[in-house]
């Protein structure tokens, strides 16, 4: 990687717009590997694999949850220390911030990503 230094407002534009050509080429770069791995099996680099690996997640129903945290009690564990809510799942409610903060304290980080900009945001 050649060693970029940004200096001007612009340099940082141009960066940016080459970002994400890459991150847009990458992505079809990765489609497309996926689509002959998926008929052809593992791509093998000498360095990586290249395959579908499994993903493993559970779906619980509510009232095997609530076995669960008995189950989970039993053992001694809190189950509330396991168990989140997901901010989708809260998003969903339609609960105003005021009354989630009733049960919770709200959590923010920043991630270094783009989004795309509105006209407003483009214009100010």
């Amino acid at each position: 990687m050649t060693d970029i230094k940004i200096k001007t407002m612009e340099d940082a534009v141009a960066l940016a717009i080459e970002i994400g050509r890459t991150e847009a080429a990458l992505k079809q770069m990765k489609e497309q590997l996926k689509a002959f791995a998926k008929n052809n099996g593992t791509v093998n680099t000498g360095e990586v694999l290249w395959d579908f690996q499994p993903s493993v997640s559970w779906k619980i129903a509510p009232e095997s949850l609530r076995k669960l945290t008995l189950d989970l009690a039993i053992e001694g564990v809190d189950p509330w220390e396991l168990l989140q809510i997901s901010k989708k799942n809260l998003d969903g409610l339609g609960w105003s911030e005021d009354v989630l903060e009733q049960y919770g304290q709200k959590s923010v980080k920043k991630t270094f990503r783009s989004v795309k900009a509105s006209p407003q945001t483009i214009a100010g």
